[in-house]
């Protein structure tokens, strides 16, 4: 554990002079105190994939470790809270017992946030003409916080398709397929943050693109705030209609569109909030000048990708907003991706 938290210390110190140089080619490093750690020995990943190599006689789990590459599953399950670890040993021991019959290439298993529910996916081949509904049973029926099974290759699913995540105290739905955050020890701190700086905003809708399953704008209104989302998948709109209505929101919409496609005939207006969460690829430079000219006064940028997040940041101070605040938290530990939440503000 003394060797895993000084190559944590020396990554985080990496990450650290490569925030600073990135803010400095803005200019704007004067505005993050700092880089948020994750407590890595509590385990802090909630999504972990694993693969099958062999036989039926002869087999071996592999898992991904940040460090050292592709290594025995056991040896990647540091990164899981101690009940995920359990989890997927239990996983493992009950899909090795039905290996001879059901094969399977490998799995993934997902952790909800606050809750011990977790939903496994099956990697199977399409041309294995058999159900593998018996495998998906047998395991909702032995591994205890097992919620749901899917085996997409064969259109099967069984038990629950939803994870309940609990993020400060409040209930988030998710479909299995649906993007969620997977640090389970930094996503309410992400959460709080954009909180903290909303607070003292004046704005009257919030339009939230690339929203997922809604967490961020849907943890920020209060249930009379208007909210408009937009993302192209279907599953985190899905996901993002029922949070709304189970958390008692009234004024809502979530749309299933590209955002490029909205963004065409979109009404903003000045009192928008416009919470902007793209893939790592960015937002593209089109869509900063679109909504710029609309002139709304606050601009919630949120990315996983350094380098893409300064090149945003340069083209929205171009097109007229000031970044008011930075704050940067490592929510992927040992790898080159950094999240990064930033507050940009109209200029008059």
């Amino acid at each position: 554990m003394m060797s895993l938290q000084t190559d944590y210390t020396r990554s985080l110190k990496e990450k650290t002079e490569r925030l600073k140089n990135g803010l400095a080619k803005i200019s704007r490093d004067h505005l993050c105190s700092g880089l948020i750690p994750t407590p890595i020995t509590k385990g802090f990943r909630s999504r972990a994939k694993y693969k099958i190599f062999g036989n039926p006689e002869s087999f071996s789990i592999k898992g991904t470790d940040p460090i050292q590459g592709e290594v025995p599953y056991k040896d990647a399950l540091w990164m899981m809270p101690s009940w995920g670890r359990k989890l997927v040993i239990e996983i493992v021991a009950n899909i090795s017992d039905k290996l001879s019959y059901f094969w399977v290439d490998g799995f993934e298993v997902q952790l909800a946030h606050g809750n011990r529910h977790a939903h496994v996916t099956l990697s199977v081949k399409r041309q294995d003409r058999k159900s593998y509904a018996e495998l998906a049973e047998f395991m909702l029926d032995n591994v205890s916080s097992l919620e749901g099974v899917s085996i997409p290759s064969k259109k099967q699913y069984l038990g629950k398709s939803y994870l309940l995540h609990n993020i400060d105290k409040k209930n988030f739905y998710a479909q299995y397929a649906a993007f969620f955050q997977s640090n389970v020890c930094l996503t309410t701190w992400l959460v709080n943050e954009v909180k903290h700086k909303c607070q003292n905003l004046d704005f009257y809708r919030i339009l939230d693109l690339y929203c997922g399953v809604g967490l961020i704008s849907l943890s920020i209104a209060e249930n009379t705030t208007p909210v408009l989302g937009v993302d192209i998948n279907k599953r985190a709109i899905d996901s993002a209609w029922l949070n709304a209505k189970n958390l008692g929101f009234g004024q809502v919409s979530f749309l299933c569109c590209p955002v490029e496609n909205f963004l065409q005939n979109a009404s903003i207006s000045p009192n928008d909030l416009v919470i902007i969460d793209p893939p790592r690829s960015g937002c593209p430079e089109s869509l900063i000048h679109i909504i710029s000219k609309r002139k709304p006064d606050f601009i919630c940028s949120i990315s996983c990708d350094l380098p893409s997040h300064i090149r945003d940041l340069e083209h929205w101070i171009g097109n007229g907003y000031d970044v008011q605040s930075i704050a940067a938290l490592d929510m992927f530990p040992f790898t080159e991706f950094l999240e990064t939440v930033a507050f940009l503000q109209r200029r008059n």
